[in-house]
């Protein structure tokens, strides 16, 4: 039996101009990681034609072999545990000429040594013989290392950084009152959204959609996505401490978490955070099964604030359906939720919900939805709409509108039956089609909405516009497809009043711009326009061929 082992070729070291160049915001944090990890307080960063220099306070290089050491980070054992230093170090410099200064001794390194070549290490010339003047100077070609570059990498490090003699701003990252975790060498914090403060924001902004825990690794922020409960817009701030840990950022970019037993150990603490933080707030508006979840892990919670909206219709994306409004100081339990009753309609919402608005009560009808996650919290089982009827009278006229059939009738009555035997009925001048079953095989499509006269002068037509369809994302603007709705619908009640009445409404306006004291005016078929004044007087509009002939002719 033969065996294998993890080795790694010595061909990797000579591509290491090309591993390891990485991002400006790469090169800065790491940097200033070695800084942090060599204990510095002070990191000073100057730019100077092309040239950027970083000299820090800590307490220098011992060992210059470590410094071309790929994957040897020359850390202690404690640091090793609690940060798992990658050993890239420097080499996230490769492979601009880098000159080094540190304890008394400076060294270049070039293209050729970052792939092999080896380096002298020499008395440093330019040491002054004062012990822990400079604990490391490093001279680098690169683009401009900026305040607005270098700050969001320092903000966190704990450390005071200035670039051009222009400090960076510094902000403990977390309360010191926050929930220790010694376990897995962090500290955790739960904050409302509005509870963060810019950097957070910050941190937050460039990351993955949905990102609301930030961890910061010793000044490297990581961000990523973890929900434990709903219904509350949380974030979640984790500090490392410098205690041992299983928590492992991604090499080498170290920009997120290896997925590992540590890190499902964080998520367990951070969803117990989250509940011990609602706890404290007295108040919370979670699921019901979450609210379950929690008293498994033996935090107690009380219901629930309810979370319910008025009227069962909203906007998404286009126009707003009609408002239904609740009275002041009626409760909850007086309202109706919509059941999911056999043989039940995408309409019978729609109907709930215009009879709610349109109709006409001796006490309120107010139809709430309250979604299903809610169901087992005490405040959730209110009355309920079993059954809803819609009646309509005579049919005055129909036309294609929008994207579906209106039909104008002489009168429309929505009935919903409710739990209890309550019977709420009122006549409305809108409501949407039960479906027969002809609509299946209809071109008319799904949308068929009966209004009656009253609805020209109660409703706007962005209203009757909801039912109909819509807005069309993948059609023109929203502004010009509601001008052109506006315009069918204009149409489809002059044709209400008569089959004549848009032809006789447009004359009408196009006659709006002659000066008052006309009496009549005459159009003949071949285009001319005979105007008559009230003073018997008369004006006459030939058309253009005609008054081309009359030139000719004189």
């Amino acid at each position: 039996m033969s065996t294998i082992q993890a080795t790694v070729n010595a061909r990797l070291l000579s591509k290491a101009s090309r591993l390891f160049t990485g991002t400006l915001a790469g090169r800065i944090i790491e940097i200033l990681q070695n800084a942090r990890r060599a204990g510095a307080e002070h990191v000073q960063i100057t730019n100077s034609q092309g040239i950027v220099t970083v000299r820090d306070d800590g307490r220098g290089i011992d060992d210059f072999s470590k410094l071309l050491d790929l994957g040897g980070s020359g850390w202690g054992d404690g640091l090793e545990a609690s940060e798992d230093p990658a050993g890239v170090g420097l080499f996230c410099l490769a492979p601009r000429r880098l000159s080094i200064r540190s304890n008394g001794w400076a060294l270049t390194i070039d293209a050729e040594a970052w792939e092999g070549r080896p380096v002298e290490v020499a008395k440093d010339p330019c040491d002054n013989g004062i012990q822990g003047a400079i604990g490391t100077e490093l001279s680098f070609a690169d683009e401009p290392w900026t305040v607005q570059a270098v700050e969001p990498m320092a903000v966190f490090t704990g450390m005071r950084v200035n670039v051009d003699s222009v400090p960076c701003a510094r902000q403990r990252f977390i309360d010191a009152s926050c929930f220790k975790c010694p376990a897995l060498g962090c500290r955790i914090q739960v904050a409302a959204g509005a509870e963060l403060t810019d950097w957070h924001r910050r941190a937050v902004r460039p990351s993955p959609y949905g990102a609301n825990v930030l961890l910061n690794f010793h000044g490297q922020v990581v961000a990523l996505a973890h929900h434990p409960v709903t219904g509350h817009d949380l974030h979640y701030l984790v500090d490392m401490t410098g205690q041992p840990t299983g928590i492992r950022l991604m090499l080498p970019a170290r920009t997120c978490l290896v997925e590992n037993d540590a890190l499902a150990q964080l998520q367990a603490a951070l969803e117990l955070e989250a509940f011990r933080y609602l706890q404290r707030q007295g108040r919370h508006r979670l699921p019901y099964r979450e609210y379950l979840r929690a008293r498994e892990l033996g935090i107690e919670l009380g219901e629930s604030d309810p979370v319910f909206r008025v009227g069962l219709l909203y906007e998404d994306p286009g126009p707003a359906p009609i408002e239904v409004t609740m009275p002041k100081d009626h409760a909850l339990a007086r309202c109706y939720r919509a059941s999911c009753a056999p043989g039940g309609d995408e309409s019978d919402q729609a109907n709930i919900h215009l009879l709610a608005a349109l109709g006409h009560f001796e006490s309120p009808f107010v139809p709430v939805a309250i979604d299903g996650r809610y169901d087992g919290y005490a405040w959730s089982k209110v009355p309920t709409v079993d059954r809803v009827g819609v009646s309509v009278g005579p049919k005055l006229h129909e036309s294609w509108v929008g994207r579906g059939q209106l039909i104008c009738v002489e009168s429309i009555v929505i009935g919903a039956s409710c739990s209890g035997g309550q019977i709420h009925r009122s006549p409305v001048c809108m409501a949407v089609k039960p479906p027969d079953g002809r609509r299946e095989n209809s071109w008319f499509g799904d949308a068929q909405v009966y209004v009656t006269p009253e609805a020209r002068r109660r409703l706007d037509s962005t209203q009757i516009w909801f039912h109909l369809g819509g807005y069309n994302e993948e059609g023109d603007s929203y502004d010009t497809q509601e001008h052109q709705f506006r315009q069918q619908l204009g149409e489809f009640w002059l044709r209400l009043l008569g089959p004549d009445e848009p032809l006789r409404a447009q004359l009408v306006q196009a006659l709006c711009d002659l000066k008052r004291g006309w009496r009549s005016v005459t159009i003949l078929r071949n285009g001319r326009v005979t105007i008559r004044q009230a003073n018997a007087k008369t004006r006459t509009i030939l058309p253009p061929h005609g008054r081309l002939r009359r030139k000719a002719l004189s």
